[in-house]
């Protein structure tokens, strides 16, 4: 069955650029500056945003882009900030063609210059940027989100949710995908998977190796087969080991109350081993403080 893919569509993509104060900031600038403002910036004065959340670029997309390049020209420049104190521009949205105009050898490319933008402006314009596009790995936006968070480029996840136009629920579960082993989040990204609600049910298995062979059972399922799957086959089962005790108080006793039916032997004779040990225990303190 194909890879049912979580990607954000073109109208999520407008939702974002219109929802998110910051952009509509930003666009405002953009939109003032004049053609006549273009101008030639060296390859070698150009620095990476420090923000910018793309981790990998596609081979494949980027040897497309030069295609595209070599045809129609560069149909849109670079954007980048003022110089540094060291004399350097920061590239605010145009990575990928920065990148194809090095491949190709060129030395210098056509770009347009954002003044006065602060860092809170450069890590959500170039977090948004990220946001809108298909082909980016939600594991990739998730390590800027936190970057930022980390950061304290914003102040709070809530915030960041409203800088960025998407819900508060969404940057949640974003963040919390990264709570996932480091080997299994490499082996997501090398698969290109991206179902967010399949990963954050991923995350609710404790065992590193339980989670490497559910993925590799619900990888090619749909997104409502697999959390059936995990639902059903893990989460169930942790569910009901969390409710195997429960503890009953009154003003006159405190009690215990264990379902052993629902545990293994092997874990009922530990569990009862450990219950007689701290019988032994109250009845050794009794009869010290009792009398």
């Amino acid at each position: 069955m194909a890879k049912k893919r979580n990607r954000i569509t073109s109208e999520m993509s407008k939702t974002i650029a219109e929802s998110s104060p910051l952009i509509k900031k930003t666009t405002t600038k953009l939109h003032a500056t004049e053609e006549n403002e273009l101008f030639d910036v060296n390859l070698a004065d150009l620095i990476d945003n420090p923000f910018q959340p793309r981790i990998d670029i596609n081979i494949q997309s980027l040897n497309e882009l030069i295609s595209s390049i070599e045809q129609n020209g560069l149909l849109q420049p670079i954007v980048v900030t003022e110089k540094n104190e060291n004399g350097k521009y920061t590239i605010i949205a145009g990575h990928r063609r920065f990148e194809a105009y090095k491949i190709m050898g060129k030395s210098a490319i056509k770009a347009t210059k954002l003044e006065n933008i602060t860092d809170k402006e450069l890590a959500i314009l170039s977090l948004t940027e990220n946001l809108m596009r298909e082909n980016l790995h939600p594991i990739e936006n998730a390590i800027a989100i936190k970057n930022i968070l980390d950061n304290r480029i914003v102040e709070s996840q809530n915030k960041l949710a409203e800088y960025v136009g998407l819900s508060k629920g969404h940057v949640s579960k974003l963040i919390n995908i990264l709570k996932l082993p480091t080997s299994v989040i490499k082996i997501i990204k090398q698969d290109k998977y991206t179902d967010i609600n399949v990963l954050v049910l991923l995350n609710k298995i404790e065992d590193e190796g339980s989670i490497i062979s559910v993925y590799n059972i619900i990888k090619d399922l749909t997104r409502s087969e697999a959390e059936k799957y995990i639902k059903s086959n893990y989460l169930s089962i942790k569910q009901k080991k969390a409710d195997v005790a429960q503890l009953k108080t009154t003003k006159s006793k405190i009690a215990l109350d264990i379902d052993i039916k629902i545990l293994s032997d092997e874990e009922s004779k530990e569990v009862l081993s450990k219950i007689e040990n701290i019988k032994n225990e109250i009845e050794n303190l009794y009869s010290v403080w009792g009398k």
